[in-house]
């Protein structure tokens, strides 16, 4: 009897620590992932503003303002927002993708004015960038781009700008 109290004591502290370990891993896994979240393609440090819904901020002194984004690993873009003195968004997609610096492709895509889409590469050569500002306040809408191939979906519905916001009226004090 006592050889099999042994036994069963021995499986379950195997158990246990077969449990501990599994949860451990993931722990860390889960850590590993959010830090490359926050330093993807980045020399500056990013915090959480929504860790959910993966928000990054990141405070930047000479503007007195903030600025929003959110990583994309799997197709290799970030996605920047801030707001305008007049709480008007504007974004920039950052392509992960090597370029000539400072040349311009001008994309098959065009406006509703008529004038085309244009993808810019980086002075690094590191990277293609796109940007757009909406006019109005609404950030109730889902941005959607095929510039050619390099595509990007952000929903901004999910997104909260109250900070933004708070810093473009604070900016206005006197």
């Amino acid at each position: 009897m006592r050889k099999l109290i042994k036994i069963v004591a021995g499986l379950v502290l195997a158990v246990v620590l077969g449990f501990a370990t599994l949860i451990g891993y993931d722990e860390y896994s889960q850590f590993k992932y959010e830090k490359e979240l926050l330093t993807y393609a980045s020399s500056h440090e990013w915090k959480w503003h929504d860790r959910y819904d993966r928000i990054q901020i990141r405070y930047i002194p000479d503007a007195a303002r903030s600025v929003l984004r959110k990583v994309n690993l799997h197709d290799e873009y970030v996605i920047y927002a801030f707001k305008n003195d007049d709480y008007s968004l504007s974004a920039m997609a950052e392509f992960r993708i090597d370029c000539q610096p400072g040349n311009e492709i001008v994309t098959s895509q065009r406006y509703a004015d008529g004038e085309p889409k244009k993808l810019v590469c980086s002075d690094d050569g590191d990277s293609l960038r796109y940007s757009v500002t909406w006019s109005g306040e609404n950030t109730d809408f889902t941005w959607e781009e095929n510039l050619d191939g390099f595509r990007l979906r952000e929903n901004f519905s999910n997104w909260n700008f109250d900070r933004l916001d708070q810093e473009v009226t604070l900016s206005k004090a006197q």
